[in-house]
């Protein structure tokens, strides 16, 4: 990760261009073209059990991502806020889901994070619950890390969430037979309402964390890009 600083913005500026090349030269991509997008939306690979398949697309794609995509933190209002989201059965061979979250602070991306999950939801409420788990977590560790860098957030950190329900089984604590066999661990978010965290409802063409769950259309993933605080170059 590389960080520059424009003082006359002030602006600090992350990207990974350096590493980015790096995969380029060791994939001998260097003069291969440059697709709108890492990977066209609907694209998918069948796992091979004998034998590793590079495809020259995606490499080139995260070449011109991180060619052109960098974190800009701005200096101000330092609040941290962060948005989750989860793609339902998205691996169709176990039936798991891919879930991810991004932080921002100043506006612009600090933290983020794309994974499968290793438990299969039985609902999009159920694995947007779990986005929600994974996100929060990293929300206690930043604030903590930004405390002790003389920038305490004074207030809940705000999380949003596209999914109403999965918001709302974070703020009912009661159980019924839909959501009674969600394992202990995932309430954990729970202990933390209106005191580290406050969650929110966001719209879904307003969700940040949209590109770290799926494969979106050109538009689309340079839209997400913008709201994750992702500038363009």
């Amino acid at each position: 990760m590389h960080v520059e600083r424009d003082v006359e913005k002030g602006v600090l500026r992350l990207h990974q261009r350096k590493y980015c090349e790096g995969l380029a030269e060791k994939y001998g991509l260097q003069d291969g073209g440059k697709p709108a997008t890492p990977l066209p939306s609907g694209f998918t690979v069948e796992p091979c059990a004998d034998e590793e398949v590079v495809v020259g697309l995606e490499y080139s794609g995260v070449r011109q991502r991180l060619q052109r995509g960098a974190a800009d933190v701005k200096s101000g209002e330092m609040l941290l806020s962060c948005y989750t989201d989860a793609s339902f059965n998205s691996v169709k061979a176990d039936g798991t889901s891919i879930v991810g979250y991004v932080c921002l602070l100043g506006g612009g991306a600090v933290s983020w994070r794309s994974k499968k999950q290793n438990e299969v939801g039985l609902s999009s409420c159920e694995t947007e619950y779990m986005a929600l788990h994974h996100g929060a977590k990293e929300v206690v560790w930043l604030r903590r890390l930004l405390e002790e860098l003389g920038v305490g957030q004074e207030k809940p950190t705000v999380v949003f969430c596209d999914n109403e329900s999965a918001v709302k089984l974070a703020k009912n604590a009661c159980l019924h037979g839909l959501t009674k066999h969600i394992r202990p661990k995932w309430h954990w978010v729970r202990r933390l309402l209106d005191k580290e965290v406050r969650l929110e409802i966001v719209k879904t063409h307003q969700q940040a964390a949209d590109i770290f769950t799926k494969r979106l259309a050109e538009a689309d993933h340079w839209k997400g890009m913008k709201l994750a605080g992702m500038s363009v170059h």
